[in-house]
């Protein structure tokens, strides 16, 4: 059965079956196919209109036509889809601070005609949608020099096409650096800090997909996200020094703006900041309230001024991943320093919101130049006024479901699993968020590719 879309409802438009009979037999089969792909959805879709309470064939009809207008919409899909003489019509509102929307559906039998029968469903409907590299690396926006970024080369995107060469890049380099990675990495890519020191930088996604506008997402529930990401450097060095410094996966609130905002200090000095933490290129930083997932490869394990060199109180030389929120209100240069801030307050070395891995023989945990996995789920829920949020993370995942960003991935204990409470008004501001990834280096150079991403926002 083929539908005609109409644009605007008042239009009139020839039927696309002219007889009774042959209505009669299309409409029995597409009556046959809606009912048997509805049947499921009819008690979860909770429309408010019940089907006990329609006794005529009409006003069977008209239901069955209203509830496949709820089944077939997705996110934009609006105005009038006829069949025959009858029709249904839908209409949208939100999404609501859940990324809900609020879906009616008018299902219409013999319009315009005495027997025109209308049933009309509203349910809430849920935006799911999943963000890709494969179908939305686009929307990740390339870093603008002196605002996200202090190296025009900190950040970079890599289509799937290859587009013009970036003004820093020779048309050689970018070609050379394309083509050898494009089968590697076939949905596209992101490097992170081009194998150069003094870096600080970061991206943001800006896209409309599901419940985002411009990049400006309804939280909701939370998250789910996976990506594989590679450090190119191999590091035996015995203090995992020989290069800096990682990368976060942040959420920010939307008060930020994604043209400005990145951590770390003007000139980039201070790759232990990792583009999280400080004022950044731009003097704005990243305003809280925030979260994180920091991969960390540089140790900074000393307890100093958080504007000074080595102050972010690592628990030792090892390679570890770590919740990060904020820290005091009178700076940012503290906001990644473990075991500062109140409410919510950096998990100290050795608690549950930190893991690391030693490697006493070869390279580095991360720095092996090898593929590695990271899962990240945010659960955000409401008790009373305040916001709770549990963040939890996995490295390298090894079981059926891993990359799965659909539903929460129980098959094995995540090696950071940290709760915090968070004041009404950090809780509202949370309501809508942007999220990306920043990073930074220090004397040291990184190389890392981020790749393979997806994520959902919890419903």
């Amino acid at each position: 059965m083929e539908y005609d879309r109409v644009a605007q409802p008042s239009e009139n438009f020839a039927a696309s079956v002219s007889s009774s009979s042959g209505f009669s037999l299309l409409y029995t089969i597409f009556s046959i196919v809606v009912l048997s792909s509805l049947a499921a959805a009819i008690a979860s879709l909770a429309p408010n209109t019940a089907m006990t309470n329609l006794t005529g064939e009409s006003e069977k009809r008209a239901y069955y036509l209203a509830l496949s207008g709820l089944n077939f919409w997705s996110k934009g899909k609006s105005g009038l889809y006829r069949l025959g003489e009858d029709a249904f019509s839908l209409d949208q509102s939100g999404p609501d601070a859940a990324g809900d929307y609020t879906v009616t559906s008018v299902g219409t039998v013999a319009a315009g005609t005495g027997r025109e029968t209308n049933v009309r469903l509203t349910a809430k409907r849920p935006s799911a949608a999943i963000i890709t590299f494969e179908a939305d690396l686009a929307s990740f926006t390339q870093p603008v020099l002196g605002r996200t970024e202090n190296n025009a080369n900190a950040v970079v995107v890599f289509g799937v096409d290859s587009p013009e060469a970036p003004a820093s890049f020779t048309l050689a380099d970018w070609t050379a650096l394309w083509s050898a990675n494009v089968y590697r990495y076939a949905s596209g890519w992101i490097r992170l800090g081009g194998g150069i020191a003094q870096t600080s930088g970061a991206i943001w996604y800006e896209g409309n997909k599901g419940s985002c506008d411009s990049g400006r997402c309804a939280f909701g529930k939370g998250l789910r996200t996976y990506f594989q990401f590679v450090f190119s450097g191999y590091d035996t060095s015995l203090e995992s020094t020989d290069y800096g410094d990682g990368f976060t996966f942040t959420v920010m609130t939307a008060d930020n703006d994604p043209r400005y905002a990145a951590g770390g200090t003007a000139d980039g000095l201070r790759g232990e900041y990792l583009g999280y933490a400080g004022p950044g290129p731009s003097g704005r930083g990243i305003v809280p309230p925030k979260m994180a997932v920091e991969v960390d490869v540089y140790p900074n394990c000393y307890d100093g001024d958080p504007m000074e060199n080595n102050s972010r109180r690592d628990k030792s030389n090892a390679n570890h991943v770590a919740a990060v929120y904020w820290g005091e209100p009178d700076t940012s240069y503290d906001d990644n320093v473990h075991g500062v801030g109140a409410g919510p307050a950096n998990p100290t070395g050795g608690g549950d919101g930190y893991y690391e891995q030693a490697s006493p023989a070869g390279p580095a945990w991360l720095e092996d130049g090898l593929e590695h996995a990271m899962r990240v789920e945010i659960i955000r829920e409401t008790d009373d006024t305040q916001g709770v949020y549990t963040i939890r993370a996995w490295v390298d995942p090894a079981y059926p479901g891993m990359d799965d960003v659909s539903e929460d991935y129980t098959a094995e204990a995540p090696l950071v699993r940290h709760t915090v409470r968070l004041a009404a008004a950090d809780h509202a501001r949370l309501d809508t968020v942007c999220f990306g990834w920043t990073e930074a280096t220090g004397g040291h150079g990184q190389s890392v590719a981020i790749h393979d991403f997806a994520l959902a926002f919890r419903r």
